[in-house]
């Protein structure tokens, strides 16, 4: 009977040595398999480390946002991200392959979670409940919208001011638009978006509606003699998960 030699699996004869090669194949494949469906991969979503809950914020596909959770028994700030620059940051502007920041593996307890906005706005959310082993989703209610502004159909880059719809004297906040892509964060609800520059004659002022999961484009042409389209677009784009 014909043998094999050179290998681990000496001294078989050659169909139970290529048998027994299937089965460590066959096993060593099942095994990386199994690792990866417990490292985070795939649509299983990331393990939760064990001792651990996982709180997950629902920001209609929003990826980061300035945001505190505090433990409401020892009153510790537990986590916080705190990455997402000013809305006034003149250099800033959507790359697309931001990491998903809102998220936390936390103890299990009662927490007060605190999510601000690119204004002067911070949404609280109390008394949640952290499960070992056990995700808890916690909507936020935030939308985008996005200011083009041209100066005879060219982009450019302006300061501008956020204010309550219903009153004009409740400042929420100042931004800088881009000649790039670039989102501004708030509360749902509706606002009004001003344009002041004073030495040159312009005053523009356009309603904008926040809504979840959604991209809200304002479009504003300072220059008088050029031809104004929509103040606000009516199609957002779709929220990414």
């Amino acid at each position: 009977m014909t043998s094999h030699y050179g290998d681990g699996l000496t001294m078989l004869p050659i169909w139970l040595n290529r048998s027994l090669r299937g089965l460590f194949l066959v096993a060593g494949l099942g095994y990386i398999a199994g690792c990866a469906s417990t490292t985070g991969g795939g649509a299983q979503g990331p393990v939760i480390p064990e001792g651990k809950g996982h709180l997950i914020l629902e920001t209609g596909g929003i990826r980061q946002m300035n945001f505190t959770v505090i433990n409401q028994e020892t009153e510790d700030d537990v986590h916080s991200f705190e990455g997402r620059p000013s809305a006034y940051s003149p250099s800033f502007y959507e790359r697309g392959n931001e990491p998903f920041e809102m998220q936390a593996f936390l103890d299990p307890g009662l927490y007060t979670i605190f999510v601000n906005t690119d204004f002067d706005q911070t949404i609280e959310i109390a008394d949640v409940q952290i499960n070992v082993g056990e995700p808890t989703y916690k909507t936020v209610q935030v939308g985008r919208f996005m200011l083009n502004v041209t100066n005879s159909g060219t982009p450019v880059q302006v300061p501008f001011v956020l204010y309550d719809y219903n009153n004009m004297s409740n400042l929420l906040g100042k931004g800088m638009t881009s000649t790039q892509v670039r989102h501004f964060i708030a509360q749902t609800g509706i606002y009004k978006v001003r344009i002041e520059q004073l030495e040159a004659g312009i005053d523009a002022i356009r309603d904008v509606t926040v809504d979840m999961g959604r991209v809200i484009p304002i479009r504003i042409e300072l220059s008088p003699a050029a031809e104004q389209g929509p103040e606000q677009g009516t199609e957002g784009d779709e929220a990414q998960p």
